[in-house]
């Protein structure tokens, strides 16, 4: 078996575009930062082979075409599918066997008992091992739990390969930077954390990074660092999330705006409040995966538990919002007709994963008269895919609605008029805005009820 260049290879093998295409790069997982990444190594030069389990993913990525929506991978992704840089297949065992880099990006789920699932990437892991050749390099992207990576997922490549990780083939750990909406450009630009199982795995993987990454390498001292930085930030995000979410409760009960509380805040440079709201996403799996494998090591992580209790008890107190608004219409919960705008799990972008939407409209299925969903970037067929109650357009979705909960800051919804709004719904009608999209003191010279979260509800 010919031996792979991933291993040894050295900075000036890489200088330019053609050198790299002498290189083949395997990335295991197509997903929303998995084909990002396939096509912007695809773009710098090298050779990419792309792995998915699912059929219907290879065959659109084959055909040029974008299995989902990110700012910029359309065009993208057809180019290097055009160029004959990036193909797909299912095969990973056969990807891996004729490449030089294997990059494993490939979900860590989050089961209902709070516990990691490895299951998918030990299985990547495994298949990867079955055709891993002598001078490879494998590079960890998931997020897991500090030392998985030199613990199960070494051991797992090991006996698959029959190779010594270290000595035959190389392995490290990049944690990815980038959340959906901005992917591409977040993969450059961003620095990327590095750390390997030794000296030769660090340095290879960092002239491969070194080519595409504009923002640098931060190298740490070991694989486990480098997992735990990933957790770090994400924990850290959640906690800033749950306090900007706890002083919004605040800001209500006292009767202040938070917005205003946040604007003067935040020109402090230690401050940085978030916008507060129904934030869902990688974010509160990542802290629940974070919870559970600080137990495993025998550390209890009582802020990252008190984060989570916050953020989660979003969705009870938008229940109550919209409660109390119908009450000032003199109409209750059970016999209304609400609306839920947005499914995305953040604005402004088409990716439902995560969404805390999907929570909220449950609770006011067991409450409501009638519930409806409505999202300018989806089609009614895929809401209703996803599981929603959906109308195909705003208009029928507010079409005699008593209440409207703004669920996602959209900048299309940011657009509408409140006049709109206020002809299309019920003649007595409430909006609860939990995105901070609306002004109340216009809401209210509307005619609307209205509650906004972390807004003074006034008279």
């Amino acid at each position: 078996m010919r031996e792979a260049r991933g291993l040894d290879v050295r900075p000036e093998d890489l200088a330019d575009a053609s050198k790299r295409s002498e290189f083949t790069v395997c990335v295991v997982g197509l997903g929303r930062m998995g084909l990002p990444t396939a096509c912007i190594w695809a773009d710098a030069g090298f050779e990419v082979v792309g792995v998915d389990i699912n059929m219907a993913v290879v065959e659109a990525v084959n055909s040029g075409k974008a299995p989902f929506e990110e700012p910029g991978l359309s065009e993208l992704l057809a180019s290097v599918v055009e160029k004959g840089k990036l193909t797909a297949t299912t095969d990973a065992r056969d990807a891996s066997s004729r490449s030089d880099v294997i990059k494993i990006i490939t979900p860590t789920p989050v089961g209902p008992d709070g516990r990691p699932d490895y299951g998918p990437i030990r299985k990547a892991c495994s298949e990867v091992g079955l055709g891993l050749r002598p001078g490879s390099l494998v590079v960890v992207e998931s997020t897991v739990g500090p030392g998985t990576t030199e613990g199960l997922l070494r051991e797992t490549l090991e006996k698959a390969s029959g190779l010594k990780a270290g000595e035959d083939f190389g392995l490290a750990y990049s944690p990815i930077r980038a959340t959906s909406g901005r992917v591409l450009r977040d993969l450059v630009e961003y620095p990327r954390v590095l750390g390997a199982i030794n000296e030769r795995s660090l340095e290879a993987a960092k002239a491969f990074f070194s080519t595409v990454v504009k923002g640098g390498v931060v190298v740490v001292p070991d694989m486990k660092t480098a997992e735990l930085t990933k957790l770090a930030e994400n924990f850290y995000r959640q906690v800033v999330l749950s306090l900007t979410n706890e002083l919004a409760f605040l800001c209500e009960k006292v009767g202040v705006d938070f917005y205003e509380v946040a604007r003067a805040a935040n020109t402090q440079p230690y401050c940085r409040l978030l916008r507060p709201g129904l934030v869902g996403g990688h974010l509160p799996k990542d802290l629940q995966l974070f919870i559970a494998e600080a137990e495993d090591a025998g550390a209890e992580l009582r802020l990252g538990k008190a984060a989570k209790k916050v953020n989660d008890g979003l969705v009870k107190h938008v229940l109550k919002l919209a409660r109390e608004a119908l009450r000032d219409c003199g109409k209750s919960l059970r016999r209304a007709k609400v609306v839920v705008l947005g499914i995305s799990y953040k604005p402004d972008v088409k990716n439902p994963r995560g969404s805390r939407s999907l929570e909220l409209v449950r609770e006011l299925e067991k409450r409501c008269r009638a519930v409806v969903a409505y999202d300018p970037f989806y089609t009614k067929q895929e809401m209703e895919e996803l599981g929603y109650p959906a109308a195909s357009s705003l208009t029928e979705a507010l079409s005699g609605a008593d209440c409207a909960i703004i669920a996602v800051g959209h900048s299309k919804f940011r657009e509408l008029g409140l006049r709109v709004l206020k002809d299309l719904m019920a003649e007595k009608a409430a909006i609860v805005d939990a995105a901070g999209l609306v002004e109340p003191d216009e809401a209210r010279r509307q005619g609307f009820a209205y509650r906004g979260f972390g807004r003074p509800h006034g008279p």
